[in-house]
């Protein structure tokens, strides 16, 4: 099975919105040949939260949905990389370090994380 990169999962998504690699680039103010280079994994995802969001958006994607997540989780796997929205999140509320840190420190499952995710979106 292929592994999905933040290159290839952005070149299905504009593909399936119908747009042409130049006329996305244009969209979102990209030089086609980085847009080419980015879903080819030629150059790096970008880090830039503003720049997330920009091409999120030329996409139509709803915030926080599930391809809206993907396409940021993807664009953080470089390594010693955090999701730019995430890394957001955390500079702006005191409390994320400690609970990021307490989850870290109980050494939860996968299975446990995905119960504690469950709960807390049913709050």
């Amino acid at each position: 099975m292929t592994r999905v990169t933040f290159g290839t999962f952005l070149r299905k998504l504009r593909l399936t919105k119908g747009y042409g690699l130049r006329k996305f680039a244009e969209k979102i103010k990209w030089l086609p040949s980085n847009l080419s280079h980015t879903e080819s994994g030629r150059i790096n995802p970008p880090c830039d939260l503003k720049v997330l969001k920009n091409i999120a958006k030329a996409l139509e994607l709803k915030e926080n949905s599930e391809d809206w997540n993907k396409l940021f989780d993807l664009a953080a796997e470089a390594p010693g990389r955090i999701p730019a929205d995430i890394a957001d999140y955390v500079s702006d509320h005191e409390l994320a370090p400690m609970m990021l840190r307490t989850v870290a420190n109980k050494k939860l499952t996968k299975a446990q994380i995905k119960k504690l995710i469950n709960d807390i979106k049913k709050m």
